[in-house]
């Protein structure tokens, strides 16, 4: 049961500090937002280990018989991570407080990097309001036994 607890308290993290990161001037400004970027690109990786049992049992059963559910989840949870890798990989170029700049990004695609950085946030945003509520039993039932 205590998995179930750090899962839950690592959703509603992630899902908290992304919500705060959506806007890059607010909260505690572009330092808080290119350090949590980063970090919570870090608990999404621990998030996705904690349910790693899952991922592999699916990623190998995939084009087996498997509930609707299980599949739409495993599929949203893909393309949620195709979307942080975008979003933090995004972010990279445009950066103003850490230096990124040995990366080699060219100055003149700052243009392309911050619509990719924006649009996908947006994406993210939706995406995880769709895994929230594919997940809101489980969450409930979390609060039940806490």
């Amino acid at each position: 049961m205590r998995i179930n607890r750090l899962r839950l308290l690592l959703s509603i993290l992630l899902t908290a500090a992304f919500l705060l990161l959506m806007d890059p001037r607010s909260f505690y400004g572009l330092v808080f937002h290119e350090w949590a970027g980063l970090i919570i690109g870090l608990f999404f990786i621990f998030h996705l280990a904690l349910d790693w049992k899952f991922i592999k049992a699916v990623t190998v059963r995939f084009f087996r018989k498997l509930p609707v559910k299980t599949r739409l989840n495993y599929v949203l949870d893909v393309i949620l991570l195709a979307v942080m890798i975008m979003i933090i990989w995004s972010g990279l170029p445009i950066a103003r407080i850490i230096d990124f700049s040995w990366l080699g990004f060219a100055r003149e695609n700052m243009r392309f990097w911050r619509l990719m950085h924006t649009s996908m946030s947006m994406v993210g945003l939706l995406v995880i309001g769709v895994h929230l509520g594919l997940h809101w039993n489980w969450v409930l039932a979390r609060f039940r036994r806490t």
